[in-house]
């Protein structure tokens, strides 16, 4: 399922035009960017939480030759699903 579907049925379920869910869905997506951006983890009752995560930079080797490399400092979206998503599987 795309962000085409998602809108389509969030306009369906909520009665309203599919121009109204483009830009709620868009201000979701937009909102939980930015709250990553600012470092704070965005809670979403029912479903999980998203959390920005530092990978800090480290040794490691090219798998096929085996020379050591190194690898850089990365961020990273880590989501936890709550355990009510989880169960609902």
């Amino acid at each position: 399922m795309g962000k085409k579907e998602i809108v389509a049925k969030m306009a369906r379920d909520s009665g309203v035009t599919l121009h109204q869910a483009q830009k709620a869905f868009q201000s979701l997506l937009e909102s939980v960017k930015t709250s990553l951006r600012k470092g704070s983890k965005v809670n979403l009752s029912g479903f999980g939480s998203f959390e920005l995560r530092i990978r800090e930079a480290r040794r490691g080797r090219n798998p096929k030759t085996g020379q050591a490399i190194d690898v850089p400092r990365r961020k990273r979206i880590k989501f936890n699903p709550s355990r009510m998503f989880k169960g609902s599987l």
